[in-house]
């Protein structure tokens, strides 16, 4: 399934426009948790920020699930 990884700061939201396929729920947390991570070793400024993981929604459907 396709995830998408928002990136939220104090300065709004950072939209994910591409995602990435995760095998499920647990493995799109643990690529959001290496994100994550990543951001915090760019500096003060995204360490304020959180990743904000959602389901792609698949064409034609009403909810990404």
């Amino acid at each position: 399934m396709r995830y998408v990884f928002h990136i939220v700061d104090k300065y709004g939201l950072c939209p994910d426009g591409i995602g990435c396929e995760c095998a499920d729920q647990d493995a799109a947390v643990l690529r959001a948790r290496h994100i994550a991570t990543e951001l915090a070793k760019a500096g003060e400024l995204f360490r304020a920020s959180f990743v904000l993981v959602v389901p792609a929604a698949t064409p034609g459907s009403t909810s990404p699930h």
